[in-house]
């Protein structure tokens, strides 16, 4: 190539040191001058043996020949985007160098690559972003709330200045501001908690049935906070799912910023369902009144038997010398049956506690059910002198059980029936399918509702008066022990009787 064929001297220096690549080539496409921008860039030099072609891609090369050859012909062009052989993106535009002999075009490269990154980064955080709203574990929803911006505006423009006692002159105002709201988005996780058949369901805006006096109030709440100009707010309500059925709720919701202003477009609302933690709190709650009624009930009933021994003793003790022999006996009498109160009381909260540890070992081996039952009703004629408590009935049963376990629950079935039941008191052993002994009193039974509760450590049936001496334990410990040891305690009411009935493993 002729030096009268290169580019003038004066701009040799320009050309070469531009940062930006520029390339000079024939009608051959064949690179006459290329800059070091353009080398760097497009890989290629001014050897005479580089066509422009191999600058680029195959594809992008084709649409950069394109669009030399129509500015070889002087046709209007536009520049072209391509990428290079260094896989960068690039936009390449073309012009006329010298017309005097075969057409040199110039060709000005541009580097659009971080303009590319950046869309495609952009795009990378809006599939991130649209996929944490979409998996999102919290219920998320965005509500459009520009027809409840227009409102409070026209309240403004109309004199409006207390909005709260406009909202109390017009309640009606809430519920149609609510139906102006529009729904755009949600995530699955709010179609799960709403229990909405479809996504769609929920776009379609709020259900008359769903907008109940606290779902009412949130809303107005929220209204007054934009008529504030405030951009958040939090707050718990019971919500009413699509199955008709209450569910409770947290509420966040935030307004966010466009151009120094609220963009009421987009309202970023979460709902975190609260419903089984409530739940929990509200146990929790009871429990804690149960160990304060506990505690409370726990130290009247030892009061009270302690009180009693202590002063009949003493009484004894000061005075011993002024009673005769029958009011002796009768003092003695009342202290072990106090006594006696106490260490059942005691007992029961002992294997109460051992039980909720799981420290309380069965001794298994064959019994005749029988005659630990008799044992039992001896244990209670003597702690209850004034009671008639009949005889067991039934023929000896063998069972397979721990004796000391089986004598507290029939003892414990006694003891309930003396203080709940009626006067007549009847205890049976057989057996069915498994040997069995039963608990009878002619008292009036327990509600049907209460029927299982009796089992539930310290409860007292609704039915029956407050019994001196009595936790709420006996029946609950006694079932448990029951099924300790493989068997079962259950009541019924029939005939006129309640039947505690202890099943256990046969011999």
């Amino acid at each position: 190539m002729s030096q009268d064929r290169r580019l003038p001297t004066l701009f040799h220096s320009f050309f070469n040191h531009a940062h930006i690549p520029l390339l000079v080539v024939d009608e051959d496409g064949v690179v006459v001058e290329a800059n070091a921008a353009a080398t760097e860039a497009l890989a290629v030099t001014a050897d005479g043996e580089n066509g422009i072609l191999d600058g680029f891609w195959r594809v992008s090369a084709n649409a950069v020949m394109r669009m030399l050859e129509a500015v070889r012909r002087q046709v209007p062009v536009t520049p072209v985007m391509a990428r290079t052989v260094l896989d960068r993106l690039v936009e390449v535009d073309g012009f006329i160098v010298d017309k005097d002999g075969p057409p040199l075009v110039g060709v000005l490269v541009t580097d659009r690559s971080s303009v590319d990154d950046a869309q495609r980064r952009l795009k990378d955080q809006e599939e991130r972003y649209r996929s944490l709203f979409e998996w999102s574990p919290v219920a998320m929803r965005e509500e459009d709330f520009t027809a409840v911006g227009v409102w409070l505006e026209r309240l403004r423009s109309e004199g409006v200045t207390d909005f709260t006692a406009y909202l109390d002159e017009h309640p009606d105002e809430v519920k149609r501001a609510i139906m102006g709201i529009r729904t755009t988005r949600v995530n699955a996780a709010t179609v799960g908690l709403l229990k909405a058949p479809s996504v769609l369901a929920i776009l379609r805006g709020f259900r008359d049935d769903e907008l109940t006096p606290d779902v009412l109030g949130a809303f107005r709440a929220q209204f007054e906070v934009l008529w504030e100009g405030g951009s958040s707010y939090q707050s718990d309500f019971v919500g009413v799912n699509f199955l008709n059925q209450p569910f409770e709720c947290r509420l966040r919701w935030r307004v966010p910023h466009s151009n120094g202003a609220l963009d009421l477009s987009r309202i970023a609302v979460s709902l975190l369902d609260m419903t089984q933690l409530r739940a929990t709190q509200r146990r929790l709650e009871r429990l804690v009144a149960d160990k304060d009624r506990f505690i409370a009930s726990v130290s009247h009933e030892l009061r009270t038997p302690l009180s009693a021994v202590l002063g009949l003793s003493e009484e004894l003790a000061q005075r011993w010398d002024r009673f005769d022999e029958d009011e002796t006996k009768e003092l003695i009498g009342l202290v072990a049956a106090q006594s006696s109160d106490l260490a059942l009381l005691v007992e029961d909260l002992l294997v109460a506690a051992n039980l909720e540890q799981g420290r309380v070992t069965i001794e298994r081996q064959i019994i005749d059910l029988a005659a630990v039952a008799e044992a039992a009703v001896a244990d209670c004629r003597r702690t209850y002198p004034d009671f008639a408590i009949g005889d067991v009935t039934g023929a000896m049963t063998g069972a397979n059980a721990d004796p000391v376990r089986v004598r507290q629950v029939v003892r414990n079935l006694i003891t309930n029936a003396i203080r709940y039941g009626g006067p007549d008191i009847k205890i049976d052993v057989g057996l069915d399918d498994t040997p069995y002994l039963t608990v009878a009193d002619n008292g009036k039974g327990v509600p049907l509702e209460q029927r299982e509760a009796i089992f539930v450590p310290y409860f007292q049936s609704t039915g029956s008066a407050r019994v001196l001496g009595s936790l709420g334990l006996g029946l609950a410990i006694s079932r448990e022990l029951a099924r300790r040891m493989d068997g079962d305690l259950t009541y019924t009411f029939r005939d006129g009787e309640s039947i505690f009935r202890l099943e256990l493993p046969g011999a």
